[in-house]
């Protein structure tokens, strides 16, 4: 499940979707959830882990990946950086605009 961090830009949301959509995950709108309750929508959904795009100055940063556990709840995993993510995206032709 790809999502991003709260109140983030049009433009990391967007790249948060081609994620999602390339990687045939869902995406789900953060709003105010707390990443437990992400960990549970993850879980009811079929989905292995979390991936939360944070940004900086209003553009797609970093993500951070979270496992979803099967009792439903969660625990961090690891941090990808920006260039695996454009890396990531390139070869599935999407661009970040970043």
């Amino acid at each position: 499940m790809w999502t991003t961090s709260r109140y983030a830009s049009e433009e990391t949301r967007r790249f948060a979707r081609r994620l999602a959509s390339s990687s045939g995950s869902v995406f789900c709108a953060r709003g105010k959830k707390t990443v437990a309750q992400l960990a549970e929508l993850a879980r009811r959904s079929g989905e292995e882990a979390i991936f939360i795009l944070e940004e900086r100055a209003g553009k797609p940063f970093r993500a951070a990946s979270a496992r979803v556990l099967e009792t439903g709840g969660w625990e961090w995993a690891q941090i990808i950086g920006l260039d695996e993510l454009v890396a990531y995206a390139g070869k599935r032709k999407l661009r970040s605009g970043v």
